[in-house]
């Protein structure tokens, strides 16, 4: 029996070591299709300035490193279909956007007309101008499990008339440095001097990067009760002072949802081959020249609705407060000592002190501790409180 299971075992891994010597690399010949199509994105709005962004789409391949292609030198409009045009403004890195908020009827449709710097020209379909319903809250809650924070938003229509919708949202936080410098080291010099300019508070803002789409079809009434729109992990430094959101609600048709629905799609559920995979999702944005050129994007039109929320960290639960490993060490004010910890960057001077046994020194801790234009800029936005 024993004589057996050798062999058996003997022939199992010369069976198994033939299996893996047999395996050869794979590699798929990718097939580069034609690229450089133009992607549109923005919304001709009645209540904010409008807003385009123009860029072009690349190849995924290694060599491409760029982030973003824009289209710049562009003529942006928005026109009505009784042939009047508001012209937009370059504002750089393909961005166009007109001065201030444009007059526009209700009664009207609307489309966006671009001429690109190579001779191209594309206009979008005319389509409806749509009102978006209030907000009606955005709020928050602290999930149990996790203490983190859910922000979302709540609206309805009482018309019934609204049911898809669409959001966009900018955040805001204050967040502080735990020291308050006095001092910096001047590399020209060696030496430590006064610092000019606070270092401690700062701000951090950052735009939402996914699709925020829902809908009331299903509901007896026109609906949204708690959307979810940003999770705050626990302990994060978005909610470590005063942290702010402001969200953009807007009214979308059938037909701008199932575009939004599709990219969203394509973009957040691609995971695996078994995963459903990318379509074509073009939009209603048209060459005027090639209607066989593919152009990306879906341009809606009516009046958006904005609202701004505030969060203090007092608002929170006790626990939510979380800072760095910031220790403190003692610098004594000789150039070594000044050079080695200062000069390298990873240290920062905190305050002078007298030393034990005479002579003078600077307290210091790492840079994250210290230097909160590290992480964000310390400028106050104009809208803070």
């Amino acid at each position: 029996m024993k004589n057996k299971l050798l062999v058996f075992t003997a022939v199992f891994f010369s069976f198994l070591f033939f299996l893996i010597g047999c395996k050869d690399p794979y590699n798929p010949v990718l097939r580069y299709e034609k690229t450089n199509f133009l992607i549109v994105e923005g919304y001709i709005d009645g209540a904010a300035p409008t807003t385009f962004m123009l860029t072009r789409s690349r190849a995924l391949t290694g060599k491409d490193t760029e982030p973003k292609i824009v289209e710049k030198g562009a003529r942006v409009g928005v026109e009505d279909d009784k042939n009047n045009m508001n012209w937009l403004i370059e504002t750089g890195n393909g961005g166009y956007s007109s001065i201030g908020t444009l007059n526009l009827n209700p009664n009207n449709k609307y489309r966006i007309h671009i001429y690109t710097k190579d001779g191209g020209e594309y206009t979008s379909d005319f389509v409806e101008f749509k009102s978006s319903p209030a907000i009606d809250k955005v709020g928050y809650t602290i999930k149990d499990e996790t203490g983190d924070a859910q922000i979302y938003v709540n609206t309805h229509d009482a018309s019934g008339k609204t049911k898809y919708y669409r959001w966009e949202y900018d955040q805001t936080w204050e967040f502080h440095a735990l020291y308050s410098s006095r001092f910096i080291y001047d590399s020209q010099t060696g030496k430590v001097v006064d610092r000019v300019g606070d270092v401690r508070v700062c701000w951090k803002s950052k735009a939402s990067n996914t699709i925020l789409i829902g809908n009331s079809t299903k509901l007896t009434q026109d609906i949204i009760t708690e959307m979810p729109l940003v999770l705050i992990p626990n302990h994060s430094q978005e909610m470590s002072v005063l942290y702010s959101i402001k969200v953009k609600q807007f009214a979308l048709d059938v037909t701008a949802y199932n575009f939004w629905e599709a990219m969203k799609k394509n973009t957040e559920e691609v995971g695996s081959i078994f995963d459903p995979q990318p379509n074509q999702t073009l939009g209603n944005i048209h060459s005027v020249k090639d209607i066989n050129e593919p152009v990306v994007g879906y341009v809606s039109a009516g009046n958006s609705f904005t609202q701004r929320v505030f969060i203090k960290n007092s608002d929170l639960p006790p626990s939510w407060n979380s800072y760095p490993d910031c220790p403190q060490i003692i610098v004594p004010n000789r150039k070594d000592s000044v050079d080695f910890y200062f000069g390298t960057g990873q240290y920062i001077p905190i305050s002078n002190i007298l030393m034990d046994g005479g002579g003078e020194g600077f307290t210091a801790s790492y840079p994250n501790c210290v230097d909160c234009t590290l992480f964000g800029s310390n400028v106050k936005p104009v809208f803070w409180p």
